[in-house]
């Protein structure tokens, strides 16, 4: 009879491939990311099928934790500048608290090997926030240029933000409320 699987073994392969993600890229090997996780490399094996499903695995417990942390006191019916302030507050937090999460997210979202199923399951977490989102910018963004503005430029002017929050945390307030109304004002019509 099989032994059952450790939840406590699966937890440190992902936290330890999204480690080595973050801090290699995809290329990161399974043996490295097995020794991080104290763990044989067939045992990573024993977990995920392969790599892929490995990194599609990763791709989605850190999109999940994302999602989460926008959820949390989602202003539903707010007007589009709240919803946004919140949207980018939320993305502000979470980049600050979970550094690896966020690089290496950042290198599995433009990776071949995450799978259209796993991005489109992924993208479902997001979809009313998503939603509200658009619908309150409806009408102050031109909405062709809409998903570009939130799927490229917001997450583009996010790291940028972060990363001058963390080689001058003592004006962290301000550089955070700095780039919120830098896209804000970017976005008007």
């Amino acid at each position: 009879m099989a032994r059952p699987l450790s939840d406590h073994k699966r937890d440190a392969i992902l936290a330890a491939a999204a480690k080595l993600v973050a801090a290699q890229g995809i290329g990161a090997s399974t043996a490295q990311i097995a020794r991080a996780a104290k763990v044989a490399e067939g045992t990573v094996f024993t977990y995920f099928p392969s790599k892929d499903a490995l990194l599609n695995a990763v791709f989605v417990q850190l999109e999940t934790r994302l999602a989460n942390a926008l959820a949390t006191d989602f202003p539903t019916g707010a007007n589009a500048h709240d919803l946004l302030q919140h949207a980018w507050n939320a993305l502000i937090a979470w980049g600050s608290s979970y550094p690896v999460d966020r690089m290496a997210l950042r290198q599995l979202k433009v990776s071949e090997r995450i799978s259209e199923h796993t991005r489109s399951e992924c993208a479902g977490l997001f979809g009313s926030m998503l939603h509200s989102l658009e619908t309150g910018l409806a009408d102050h963004v031109d909405g062709q240029r809409l998903p570009f503005y939130l799927g490229r430029v917001l997450i583009n002017l996010l790291e940028t933000t972060l990363d001058a929050m963390a080689a001058e945390p003592e004006h962290r307030q301000r550089l955070q409320q700095a780039g919120f109304d830098l896209f804000w004002k970017g976005i008007q019509r």
